[in-house]
């Protein structure tokens, strides 16, 4: 291990809180060096006051977007300073000498990543921008970031082309951030289709509008607003109608309880289960086993 290393797993230990930090390694392929830009390690981290990384050189380049809290930044020979606040976005060049310092307390979403195509687009960005910066739409650019981290923090099968693009959607959005309407658009389509997605799969857990939102990286207000014009339900009535759903499914093809499927669908008892089931679909869910009936629309408004 050689003192890069040291300081980097020294970084995850000890100068973050207990609990508040996760990070990934990625060991590209030959194929992805040769042709993508690759992800070398992502991480999400609560930085302490105080909080110091100071480097000759560690061969990457680094995006680091500060969704809560600040930090100073010191890069080159000429130990170029910056000051980066919540909401701002730092790009660095790794290669190179290069400090950063939390000011207070931070959470902070990174990437170092690399590729033949990293050095121009680093030095076009860092040219135009310098080295902390806000874009005026930075909605895409966070999300596309997030979305490399979830990749690996979810176990998701690994496609290098994919991520690839992803990173150049990042970078790309940082030389044109007043190009984002259709970009958002795109965006808000794919953050409401794995929202969607992960209702689904959580559905004996709780689904609060605010967690859901978070996944989206929307506020909760803009959030219901482009869920609901997307799929036509508000978050809590998609939610609603997907337990019923689920219960619906379960009660015409197995033999489990009304507890089981209770706990399996996420509501809190056979009570609260028998008096949502019945305001949607017209019978109980007894009822609907004896019947076999299929799925009706919705009793109640979405909204």
């Amino acid at each position: 291990m050689d003192i890069n290393e040291i300081e980097y797993a020294d970084a995850a230990e000890h100068l973050v809180w207990a609990d508040s930090y996760d990070y990934y390694v990625h060991t590209p392929s030959l194929v992805a060096r040769d042709t993508f830009l690759y992800p070398l390690q992502t991480g999400l981290y609560r930085y302490r006051p105080g909080h110091t990384t100071e480097r000759a050189a560690y061969d990457s380049f680094l995006i680091m977007y500060l969704n809560s809290g600040s930090f100073t930044f010191r890069t080159g020979e000429g130990k170029e300073e910056s000051l980066a606040h919540a909401g701002d976005f730092a790009l660095l060049d790794c290669y190179a000498y290069h400090y950063y310092r939390a000011l207070e307390e931070s959470d902070v979403l990174w990437l170092h990543f690399d590729g033949k195509a990293a050095r121009p687009y680093y030095d076009a960005i860092h040219a135009r921008l310098g080295t902390a910066f806000a874009l005026r739409n930075p909605a895409y650019a966070i999300n596309r970031l997030a979305r490399i981290h979830e990749v690996f923090a979810d176990g998701e099968r690994i496609c290098e082309p994919v991520l690839g693009k992803t990173i150049n959607d990042i970078l790309c959005e940082m030389l044109a951030p007043e190009n984002t309407i259709e970009a958002e658009r795109r965006q808000e389509q794919d953050d409401i289709r794995r929202v969607v997605a992960y209702i689904g799969r959580h559905l004996d857990e709780p689904l609060p509008v605010a967690d859901l939102a978070a996944l989206a990286y929307m506020g909760e207000y803009n959030f219901i607003r482009v869920f609901k014009a997307q799929t036509g339900y508000t978050p809590h009535a998609y939610v609603m109608q997907a337990r019923i759903d689920a219960a619906q499914y379960l009660l015409a093809n197995t033999d489990a309880g009304l507890k089981e499927i209770c706990a399996t669908c996420g509501f809190s008892s056979p009570s609260v289960l028998c008096a949502a089931f019945k305001r949607r679909t017209g019978v109980s869910p007894l009822a609907f086993r004896r019947g076999g009936r299929t799925a009706t629309e919705p009793a109640e408004s979405a909204a």
